[in-house]
């Protein structure tokens, strides 16, 4: 099974090279090869509470909406691949890739194979795709969470939920590998380069929470009791700070990640903060959070004695395509 899956992954990568970025591409190739049974089970409307209703634990822990990888044929998994492919950029890819290949490595590492499924990844649409002018679809299993609601004027891509378990691989042929590699780097050298003083208050608890404090809650709000200012940083730590921050961007092809790019224009950046929690160095645990007037970054590195993450980008005002989909009705969207 393990080869099966790596074939789908690896080998769809070259061939979604496209000119341009066309938020329907693939979308009809997939729906059209469905059986009227499977159109059923992936299709649900704008509105379906299912559409907000998340998660990132195992299959087995949490029954996800959609059509299953499991319960397609080679050519529906590829069509699903593409469409993926096509709204994330080729580092969002691999990760993407690379995280559900970790389901086949836990599988043998635990010996759980029903556990460890890397085709229990599950796809969905809401609305109509070239039908409905707003529309979205996710695409969700263990340890991600990708939820794209496409207008005519934008595309939304919050939650994006990203995890890795093991964060470094432990034992192996790919021993000392970091999926999340960016995630868990910069942040360590963030704060690793901060002075006693800055130290002081970016550290808001010297324990972690054990996971990111939203879960996977369906509206996210500011988050009190925040560390370091962006104003309060230095040069180099400003940089830093930025590359975590547009990292999360950076997962998505640059049509997909203009409305958050756009949020980020419009941002009081000396208003942005990051906090930490725990301790600040590897297979230790720890946590931190960046906030803005209108995001949200946690990142969570504790179960697992500090070897397993757990990241998310979230919107205050634009999860689930919220703000979007406000707009359409407001403008007499049907």
């Amino acid at each position: 099974m393990k080869k099966l899956v790596l074939i789908y992954i690896v080998g769809i990568g070259s061939l979604m090279a496209q000119p341009s970025f066309d938020p329907l591409s693939g979308v009809s190739a997939l729906i059209n090869s469905l059986t009227p049974a499977q159109k059923e089970i992936v299709s649900f409307a704008l509105e379906d509470p299912a559409k907000t209703r998340w998660h990132y634990l195992p299959h087995d822990s949490f029954a996800r909406e959609g059509l299953p990888l499991s319960e397609m044929t080679a050519g529906q998994i590829e069509k699903t691949y593409a469409l993926l492919e096509a709204y994330l950029s080729e580092s969002g890819y691999d990760q993407m890739q690379q995280i559900i290949d970790l389901e086949n490595y836990l599988a043998i590492v635990e010996n759980n194979p029903y556990k460890r499924d890397a085709s229990k990844y599950y796809i969905a649409f809401y609305g109509t795709p070239h039908k409905d002018s707003l529309w979205a679809w996710s695409f969700e299993g263990h340890h991600l969470s990708l939820n794209f609601t496409v207008s005519p004027e934008a595309i939304a891509f919050a939650p994006a939920f990203w995890g890795s378990n093991p964060g470094i691989v432990p034992i192996g042929p790919e021993q000392g590998k970091i999926v999340l590699k960016t995630d868990h780097n910069l942040g360590l050298q963030l704060v690793n380069s901060h002075s006693p003083a800055q130290l002081e208050q970016t550290l808001v608890s010297s324990k972690t929470y054990g996971e990111i404090l939203t879960q996977n809650q369906d509206a996210v709000a500011l988050i009190p009791n925040n560390g370091i200012a962006y104003r309060q940083l230095q040069a180099p730590q400003k940089k830093l700070l930025k590359q975590i921050i547009h990292h999360h961007l950076d997962r998505m092809e640059k049509p997909v990640s203009q409305k958050a790019q756009e949020l980020l224009e419009n941002e009081n950046w000396n208003e942005i903060t990051f906090s930490w929690a725990g301790k600040t160095e590897k297979l230790k645990a720890h946590y931190y959070r960046i906030q803005g007037q209108s995001f949200l970054i946690e990142y969570d590195n504790s179960q697992n004695n500090g070897n397993h993450i757990h990241a998310v980008w979230r919107e205050f005002n634009g999860d689930f395509g919220k703000d979007l989909i406000q707009e359409h009705y407001q403008k007499g969207g049907h």
